[in-house]
Parts: structure tokens; sequence; C-alpha cells
């Protein structure tokens, strides 16, 4: 096997320095026939190993240290292809139209309350509502809202023969429908006789001055 090898190479180099019409060219002249060939392949060689030892741990380097912003850029990328124009446009009057909601100082917390007396007595309930104490507005950059709260109670008038189903119904509009109000808690309670006293809880939303 050796002997093979041995003359596999002999043979390369006898053709690679072949000196044509001079089979003794001298080893001189015979490298300098190998030299075209040989250039360029140790250029190659270098250039291939220059490449794999400084290029290539270079750019592996630089994309490990952009790895965060290209993952933020593709993010990004994302949400403007799951995002559209009428999406936003929808997005942006939806936040709007609850802004406009907001009540804009606590002190329309009293008309809303008026409002509401006069829906219950449509149904045949007497309500009074008493606001709470209004607790200091937080600044803008801590919550784009804050929450006031008012209590009141109902009670059937003498005419209000389905009591229930009256206050069901007027708890359904109990939040008007240009302002937030929420109903947080509700109490029922009945004496012995059968009259019925309701209690109730509410929570708006109010607009943080600027």
């Amino acid at each position: 096997m050796k002997n093979k090898l041995q003359q596999f190479g002999l043979d390369c180099w006898l053709v690679l320095t072949e000196v044509p019409g001079w089979p003794d060219a001298p080893r001189r002249l015979r490298l300098r026939r190998l030299l075209p060939a040989v250039l360029p392949v140790i250029a190659m060689l270098l250039l291939f190993l220059w490449s794999q030892l400084w290029t290539q741990p270079r750019i592996h380097a630089k994309r490990q240290t952009y790895q965060p912003l290209l993952a933020l850029e593709q993010q990004v990328a994302e949400l403007q292809l799951a995002g559209t124009d009428t999406a936003a446009t929808e997005t942006a009057e939806r936040a709007a139209e609850a802004a406009r909601m907001l009540l804009q100082n606590p002190k329309q917390l009293v008309s809303v309350l008026d409002e509401l007396a006069k829906a219950a007595r449509t149904h045949d309930w007497e309500a009074t509502f008493q606001t709470q104490p209004v607790p200091p507005a937080p600044q803008a950059s801590e919550a784009p809202m804050y929450f006031i709260n008012a209590r009141g109670k109902l009670v059937p008038t003498a005419g209000n023969t389905q009591p229930f189903a009256s206050l069901l119904v007027f708890l359904e509009q109990l939040s008007p429908q240009n302002r937030s109000i929420d109903l947080t808690r509700l109490t029922i309670r009945a004496d012995e006789q059968g009259r019925q006293t309701v209690e109730v809880a509410l929570r708006a939303g109010c607009r943080i001055p600027e």
C-alpha cells in the first residue's frame, strides 16, 4: 500500500511538472512548471483558512450581539402584518368612545344619579342616591382614569305589583349609554310583611384632570 501511494505521488509529480520535449528536465525547471498550478491552490487554501479562523468567528460574534435587535425587528414586522389600518382606526374610535363615557369631573356624578333616580321612578321604584367621599385623583402618568363611588337605596312604590321583575328591568338599564357606571354591589332585603328594600353600590369612571 505504501509503495502504491509513493508511486501515485511520483506519477502526479511527473504529470504536473512535465516539461514538453524534455523528459529528464532538472528539478529546478520542474518546480517552475509546478508553480502556476500550485500557487492558486495555496492562495485558495489560505483564503479558506483566513475565512474560517478570522472572518466567520467575527461574523458569528456580530450576529450574537445583534440577535436581540433582530428578534425585536421580527416582532415589529409580525405586528405590522397582524394589524391593519382599519383595525387601528377602529381601536382608536373605541378608545375615543370610552374616553367620552368618562365623567369630566366628580361633580357630574350628582346629575347622573339624579337621572338614575328619575329612571327608577318610571319602573315604580323610589331611589335615593348618595355620593361617597371622592378619592384624590392620581397623576396622569400613573393611570388614565380613576373611579368614584356612590351608594343608593331603592324601595318599591305602593302601586308596584311586580317589584322583582321591575327591579331587573331597571338594573339592566342602570348604566346610561353615554356614561361609564358599574354596579359593584346589590343587596335585597325583605321584612316580615314582604316589603323589599334594595341597596346598591355604584362606581363611575372619571377622567384625570390635565
